[in-house]
């Protein structure tokens, strides 16, 4: 494989996004060069980080470029616009985390169509568009129509279908260990038979991990609820509430209050090792979230052993449990409540399970030589838009 020279463009460098481009650019064959903004003001970075990184590249000395990545805060059109040549013409390899077609709104926001359109424009702009799950892909392509739709004239058609033949799926990596290659299915999610394999619960108590930042869209307010529930039932747990706070502290604060001594981690870790070791050592990670088109907090809890229970409207079907038997999904606070006290009450809910064999592949040691292959191919690749110098193209 030819080594490429990337440039890779990360307006919001924070969260998932910056894990995502640390795990990439620290562990890729290819010579990447990042040019990143800090993780915050999101509107403002899909407004105008386009004009700031092209001043930035076109100010700066001379580079050799093979490939530009680019991540879905940025507006790619813009940035092709202003590129001087030659790297106005270099191919372009769009990573959509997230579309603002689909993304669910705060409860202090209106809905902006100038989001959701930069997404489809740039996706147009771009030689090639990669989403981290196949759900993810499909969920923006099906609504790509729809939202173009809502213009009053003038409507471009058969975007979906001009788009879907530069699309795939290359999920985020994982920063954890892979298995070992003779790792077998474990015996979750009941008690264990001697020498089934892990101990179920881990320690004293069932451990529950909540590992997502603290905001609107992670839904925090649904799991202080069913924790609530769980404890006014008189079940008896621990619970490490991780994850980046984002100054929503008090959202978590009377839980923890009631918890005392349960509550066993609250807040940001100081280290990725404390972070691994919390993972391991619990028994059922939760999710209650309105948006997740991949999910890297569950799948990072899952292979490190963790029981998934979690939310069918989201990504997690098409990730989890295609063989595995046991029950992971609610579609309503009342099943999510249920299923947890059935597992913490320790019914006959347990079952050999595969999940995280089924995640490890997700590790970036296991998944970063697609992505070589990938982002070589994309960088020898003819644009998505046509050779501007074949014959019969006028300005």
């Amino acid at each position: 494989m030819e080594i490429k020279d990337i440039l890779f463009i990360e307006p919001f460098d924070g969260g998932s996004h910056k894990a995502f481009r640390e795990g990439l650019a620290g562990r890729s064959r290819h010579r990447i060069d990042c040019l990143t903004m800090p993780g915050r003001f999101w509107k403002w970075r899909m407004r105008g980080a386009a004009a700031t990184f092209a001043d930035r590249i076109n100010e700066g000395p001379p580079r050799r470029v093979d490939l530009l990545l680019v991540t879905g805060f940025l507006n790619v059109a813009d940035l092709k616009g202003l590129l001087h040549p030659p790297l106005d013409r270099a191919p372009i390899v769009l990573y959509m985390h997230e579309n603002q077609l689909t993304y669910p709104l705060s409860p202090q926001e209106e809905f902006d169509f100038h989001f959701g359109f930069t997404n489809i424009i740039s996706a147009l702009a771009s030689d090639h568009v990669v989403f981290n799950s196949a759900w993810h892909r499909d969920l923006f392509l099906d609504a790509v129509p729809v939202f173009l739709n809502k213009m009053p004239e003038a409507v471009p058609r058969r975007v979906a279908e001009r788009l879907a033949p530069r699309c795939r799926v290359l999920p985020v990596g994982l920063d954890r260990k892979p298995l070992a290659s003779d790792r077998f299915a474990f015996y979750r999610g009941g008690a264990c038979e001697p020498g089934a394999g892990l101990p179920w619960p881990r320690g004293k108590r069932h451990r529950l991990i909540w590992n997502h930042r603290w905001e609107f869209d992670k839904r925090p307010g649904d799991f202080v609820a069913a924790v609530e529930a769980l404890l006014d039932r008189g079940l008896d747990f621990e619970v490490a509430l991780l994850g980046e706070t984002a100054g929503n502290e008090e959202v978590f604060l009377p839980l923890r209050d009631r918890l005392g001594e349960r509550c066993v981690a609250f807040g940001h870790l100081p280290s990725r090792a404390d972070y691994d070791a919390l993972l391991e050592s619990g028994d059922i990670v939760v999710s209650c979230a309105d948006q997740e088109y991949f999910g890297i907090a569950v799948a990072e809890a899952v292979h490190a052993g963790c029981y998934p229970v979690l939310p069918r409207r989201q990504v997690y079907p098409s990730l989890y449990a295609s063989r595995c038997r046991g029950d992971h999904f609610y579609d309503n606070q009342e099943e999510f409540i249920d299923l947890l006290a059935d597992l913490i009450g320790g019914d006959a809910r347990g079952h050999v399970c595969s999940l995280d064999l089924d995640v490890d592949p997700f590790c970036w040691e296991r998944l970063i030589g697609e992505f070589d292959e990938f982002l070589a191919g994309a960088a020898e690749s003819a644009p998505a838009h046509g050779d501007r110098n074949q014959e019969g193209f006028r300005p």
